[in-house]
């Protein structure tokens, strides 16, 4: 048994597979000076083998030194004052993180005790697995919400992100945060009509609340 299934489902529920999001033509971050090679996408986690660089609409040669900190080195300097773009296709998670989450998820159907598994999702009574993968939805899109909305206060929001304004991020947060409460009660919904199908109480015996979860975002 692996995570290949479950990672593929989470993905595709938040819409975070290699073809969902396209970057097209988008700015390049870095000095234009006629010096400088070394320049960073606004998006993170470019997706392998998709991302084509221009300079002033024309491809050049880049390459790609970071696929999870969306760092680029060119072949050669752009002029000074050229136009510095990238296509490319990215994603939100790292398959570690989503893993983590959809560990996260089966300890939060309150089938473990005190000795909770490190690959607890793989350990989980099948009953329980779309409530854990819930769980882990609601995990995942809370910590990408928390994450955005530190984000767009930095200085690379302010170069680049929707021309200025910080409502079209705005709006992402809003959906990851409602995305958020509803996998939540989905996955008590399901979890809770499992245990009474079990005639067992629809409730673990523990205190139940959402987990904390580490800051999304690539290392700096």
């Amino acid at each position: 048994m692996s995570y290949n299934a479950a990672l593929l489902e989470l993905r595709q529920m938040l819409a975070d597979t290699p073809q969902h999001k396209r970057a097209t033509r988008k700015k390049l971050l870095g000095q234009v000076d006629g010096n400088n090679v070394s320049f960073v996408s606004y998006d993170k986690r470019i997706v392998d083998g998709t991302f084509q660089a221009y300079v002033n609409d024309g491809p050049v040669s880049a390459n790609v030194t970071d696929l999870v900190a969306g760092e680029i080195e060119f072949a050669a300097a752009p002029d000074q004052n050229s136009k510095v773009t990238a296509s490319y296709y990215w994603q939100w998670w790292l398959d570690s993180e989503l893993i983590t989450f959809l560990n996260k998820g089966a300890e939060l159907t309150g089938q473990f005790n005190n000795n909770i598994p490190d690959k607890a999702y793989l350990q989980i009574e099948p009953g329980l697995k779309n409530a854990a993968l819930q769980f882990a939805l609601s995990v995942a899109a809370d910590s990408l919400a928390n994450y955005l909305l530190t984000r767009k206060h930095s200085g690379e929001f302010l170069l680049e992100q929707d021309k200025g304004t910080d409502e079209g991020m705005a709006d992402v947060i809003r959906a990851m945060t409602d995305m958020s409460s509803k996998a939540y009660k989905k996955a008590m919904d399901l979890r809770d009509d499992f245990y009474k199908r079990q005639g067992r109480r629809n409730k673990p015996s523990f205190g139940y609340k959402l987990p904390i979860t580490k800051k999304y975002g690539p290392n700096r």
